[in-house]
């Protein structure tokens, strides 16, 4: 009919599980997952809230996708026991990473233990390269959780650091070297052991983050290998 307007396709009938977590991501990564509800993230898709609830139960539950959809891209490897300990940490350094190229994501990852599909196959890469190192499954069964909740709580602390103090390099330095000037301030007499250790406990801002990471992974694989030689 001449000068009719085109029907509009309502939005529900192209709503999917997978174009919500699509949309609850994007958020995230420009916003923070602070800012994900469901009705934030039915206007993202041009709908109301309420009609994600046909596709996901609520907040936690979409947070729980979009970290597994995260998960996914995380490279698997395939364990070689002549280098286990370097490929256990090229692992945990992508899986770092990753989480820090979505914002606060990493704060999903804490205090529960992620289920979906992607993350059930990077447990298994993670465990099968431990079991490629000879350690006992105790070992194993610790280790696990503990580097889980070091790459988890180091890639959420980092995103703190980046939206908050040092969200640029700037800013990061200037940061630290107030800090710097008030530890070493403080008097010598009552805190002998913190003065003399400012320079070893700031560090360069440029590369402090990174370097302090590599120490936290490097420690903990050397204990795990020394704990499964007892």
């Amino acid at each position: 009919m001449p000068g009719a307007k085109p029907r509009r396709v309502r939005a529900e009938r192209v709503l999917s599980r997978e174009s919500i977590v699509a949309a609850a991501l994007r958020i995230i990564d420009t916003e923070g997952i602070d800012a994900v509800t469901m009705r934030r993230v039915g206007q993202e898709l041009g709908t109301g809230g309420a009609s994600l609830y046909a596709h996901i139960d609520g907040k936690d539950e979409l947070l729980e996708l979009v970290y597994d959809e995260v998960a996914g891209e995380v490279p698997a490897i395939t364990a070689d026991p002549k280098r286990w300990q370097e490929q256990l940490k090229e692992y945990l350094r992508s899986w770092h990473a990753t989480l820090l190229a979505h914002r606060d994501l990493a704060r999903v990852g804490l205090g529960r233990v992620p289920v979906g599909p992607n993350s059930i196959r990077g447990m298994e890469t993670m465990l099968a390269i431990m079991r490629a190192g000879k350690l006992e499954d105790a070992v194993i069964g610790y280790g696990a959780d503990l580097l889980a909740a070091y790459i988890a709580g180091s890639a959420y602390e980092g995103s703190l650091w980046l939206s908050g103090k040092a969200a640029t390099p700037e800013a990061s330095e200037a940061y630290h070297r107030e800090l710097e000037t008030y530890f070493a301030t403080l008097p010598a007499d009552q805190f002998p052991t913190l003065v003399s250790l400012v320079p070893a406990l700031m560090g360069d801002p440029a590369d402090d983050a990174t370097a302090r990471f590599e120490f936290g992974l490097d420690v903990i694989v050397r204990g795990l290998v020394a704990r499964s030689k007892r």
